[in-house]
């Protein structure tokens, strides 16, 4: 008897932002003690095998467990799936997961009828101290709805070595791993999204109390978590925060300072509101020594 393909071994890979200005943002997250990666331009093979230009740039912040991309749309008219989404705002945005297999991922997704893409092949350059290289990685996604509270994508890196050289995962400030990201929203928000997620093959962990419909729910990816929780005073259901992992939290929190940053204390953690020029919370939290 025939079953349907088990997707492989999920992980998260990365997130992004899309920003409004990447000159600034990358200023402003090495202004934090982060390393970041050479300015890249993306690249897309078309129907006819050409490389040819996806509209985006991009730094990224490689960890030792996961990575941040900063991302700016620079050509609206080169057909960047996330071309409308930065119309609507600014923001996390991209919620990459990692596959070993994007072909095997991609099979496994459509035999449970998830609407996605074809597998498509990107690529940027990479420039690092003497190294040059190009990046390429195999992805689809899901078509991005304006619902929805993030863009969806499955990523295989084809040229992994490429995007993690030697030093690159280094940070002033100790950062160490991506752990995180939380969704906030109201109740009902929360339900529709959690249920578009678990139609894409990620299973939650639903949790409820008496006094309330909807608490909160937790989706378990290899080393990291996504959350979906809510709360009371939301418009719609966003990605508020990403949580990091630093080596000693006391280091960060006094750049955050210098840079007259909003840090909310929250017990041995806090919580940097990154602004307009980055809009994310970045939850810092203590990693293992």
């Amino acid at each position: 008897m025939n079953t349907p393909s088990k997707p492989p071994e999920l992980a998260l890979d990365h997130v992004g932002l899309i920003v409004p200005d990447l000159q600034a943002a990358h200023d402003l997250w090495s202004a934090l003690g982060f390393n970041l990666t050479a300015r890249a331009d993306h690249t897309r093979t078309d129907p006819q095998g050409h490389r040819v230009p996806a509209g985006s740039s991009q730094h990224s912040v490689m960890l030792s467990d996961g990575y941040i991309e900063l991302m700016q749309i620079t050509d609206p008219l080169a057909g960047h799936p996330l071309t409308q989404a930065m119309q609507q705002r600014y923001g996390l945005h991209i919620l990459a997961i990692a596959t070993p297999n994007s072909h095997a991922t991609h099979q496994a997704l459509s035999v449970r009828g998830c609407p996605i893409s074809a597998v498509m092949d990107w690529s940027r350059p990479v420039k690092e101290g003497d190294f040059e290289g190009m990046a390429r990685f195999s992805f689809f996604d899901t078509p991005w709805r304006s619902s929805d509270a993030a863009y969806v994508c499955w990523v295989q890196h084809l040229t992994p070595d490429c995007i993690r050289r030697p030093g690159s995962t280094t940070h002033a400030n100790g950062a160490q791993a991506l752990r995180s990201v939380i969704f906030e929203g109201v109740g009902y928000d929360c339900v529709d999204w959690t249920q578009r997620l678990a139609s894409l093959g990620l299973a939650p962990k639903v949790n409820q109390d008496k006094d309330s419909e909807y608490q909160e729910a937790v989706f378990d990816l290899e080393n990291s978590k996504l959350w979906v929780q809510a709360i009371p005073s939301s418009d719609r259901i966003l990605p508020s925060a990403i949580q990091i992992e630093v080596d000693d939290v006391a280091v960060i929190l006094k750049r955050a300072q210098a840079c007259q940053l909003t840090v909310v204390v929250q017990g041995p953690d806090f919580e940097i509101d990154l602004g307009a020029v980055s809009p994310i919370r970045l939850r810092v939290t203590q990693g293992r020594r």
